[in-house]
């Protein structure tokens, strides 16, 4: 597959389409009104307007959804370029955004997992059950975990190591580097960035949940 501007776009097209399919599958057969409101979380604290507000919603989703891939793309994109940029051996920005897209396919398996666990092993599962769920994390090797190491613990999973290894392989495929010194610029590029967010969201975190660290 040749990596360019187009093929890029067309990329990030096919990663939002499918993205949405998977919301409006969330949507309609888990994240269902019945399912806040067994949860103990009403949609509305108005009476009889919790169809009105839960569609309402589910609009927003669509859009906060595909502004944060894109701010997510391009900012581990600009981050893999400048590593490349640092080792002197730049890329054109499309063709790194497009490796940056195609590797986050990888985070579509835990996805489809989640949908197929709660809807088909754990229909009755509750929203605190959906937050703590992720297949194949360090978070679920624990039944209960304080608020602010949540994130960091999701994040600790088999599939983002596998997105580093994919990283380093689009970039292989992209420049000049063998495939280990493409692999050594995404652990000294990408790995550091991600760790960084982390704690930056721990932190926040943390403030806003202090009670339940």
């Amino acid at each position: 597959m040749k990596f360019t501007s187009k093929s890029a776009l067309l990329s990030l097209l096919a990663y939002m389409a499918l993205t949405f399919f998977l919301i409006y599958i969330t949507d309609h057969y888990i994240l269902t009104i019945n399912f806040y409101e067994s949860s103990g979380d009403l949609v509305s604290a108005i009476p009889d307007q919790e169809q009105k507000v839960y569609e309402s919603l589910q609009q927003w989703i669509y859009i906060s959804s595909a502004v944060y891939l894109v701010i997510k793309f391009c900012l581990i994109s600009l981050t893999l370029y400048t590593g490349l940029y640092l080792f002197d051996r730049p890329v054109a920005f499309s063709k790194i955004f497009q490796v940056t897209v195609l590797a986050e396919f990888i985070f579509f398996i835990p996805a489809i997992f989640k949908i197929f666990w709660f809807h088909f092993m754990l229909p009755n599962g509750t929203l605190i059950d959906w937050h703590k769920f992720y297949f194949l994390s360090a978070l679920s090797l624990f039944n209960n975990v304080a608020a602010d190491w949540s994130y960091a613990l999701q994040t600790l999973n088999i599939f983002e190591v596998g997105y580093w290894f994919l990283l380093a392989y689009g970039i292989f495929k992209t420049s000049n580097l063998t495939y280990d010194q493409s692999l050594k610029i995404v652990i000294c590029s990408y790995v550091p960035t991600l760790l960084i967010w982390v704690a930056s969201v721990t932190f926040f975190t943390l403030l806003m949940f202090s009670g339940t660290a």
